[in-house]
C-alpha cells in the first residue's frame, strides 16, 4: 500500500515538475504546454505589443511580452508569429537570457520557449527580435502560451496584427 502511494506522489510530482526546459515539440501546433491541469479561462494579466504595425520582409522587429503588474511574471513561456495557422519567421534569443531558448518546430528559431532556471530569473518583461521570411507578404500575430506557474498558466495569447510587405 505505501509502495503505490509513494510510486503515485512521484508520478504527480515528475508531472507537476513536467517541461521545466520549456514546451515540448508535440505543442508546437496547439501550444499547450501538457501540463496536467487545464489552462487558466481568465482573461491573461500580459500583453503581446509588437515594436512596430508594419514590418518589410525580412527585416528583424521587436515584441515585448509584458505582465500587466509587477506581480505578473512569467514563468514559461512559447511565443511564435504565424500567419493564419503557419509559423513563420525565426526569433533570435541572447545566449545569456536565463529565461528563454530558441526551439524547432518547423524550422530551428521559428519558436521560443523557457528553459530552466531559478525562480529568481522569472521576468516581468521580456522582449526578443523576430526577423520574417524575406518573402512573406502577409499579416502575421505574434502567439504566446504564458506560464505563470506549472499550475496557473495562458494560451492562445496574441498580438495585434503586423503586416509584413515586401
Amino acid at each position: 500500500m505505501w509502495f503505490a502511494y509513494f510510486a503515485s506522489i512521484l508520478a504527480l510530482v515528475a508531472l507537476a515538475q513536467g517541461y521545466g526546459d520549456g514546451a515540448p515539440p508535440s505543442a508546437c501546433k496547439d501550444m499547450i504546454p501538457r501540463h496536467p491541469v487545464p489552462p487558466q479561462s481568465t482573461p491573461a494579466p500580459y500583453t503581446i505589443t509588437p515594436s512596430t504595425k508594419v514590418v518589410k520582409a525580412g527585416t528583424p522587429m521587436e515584441v515585448t511580452i509584458s505582465g500587466n503588474s509587477a506581480a505578473d511574471t512569467i514563468r514559461g513561456i512559447m511565443l511564435q508569429a504565424r500567419a493564419g495557422a503557419k509559423i513563420v519567421g525565426t526569433f533570435k534569443v541572447d545566449p545569456d537570457d536565463r529565461l528563454a531558448r530558441l526551439m524547432k518546430c518547423d524550422v530551428q528559431g521559428d519558436t521560443i520557449t523557457h528553459k530552466r532556471h531559478d525562480p529568481k530569473d522569472d521576468k516581468q518583461t521580456v522582449s526578443f527580435t523576430w526577423t520574417p521570411p524575406a518573402d512573406l507578404n502577409d499579416n502575421i500575430k505574434f502567439r504566446a502560451t504564458i506560464a505563470y506557474t506549472g499550475e496557473v498558466f495562458w494560451v492562445g495569447l496574441e498580438s495585434a496584427p503586423v503586416k509584413v510587405t515586401l
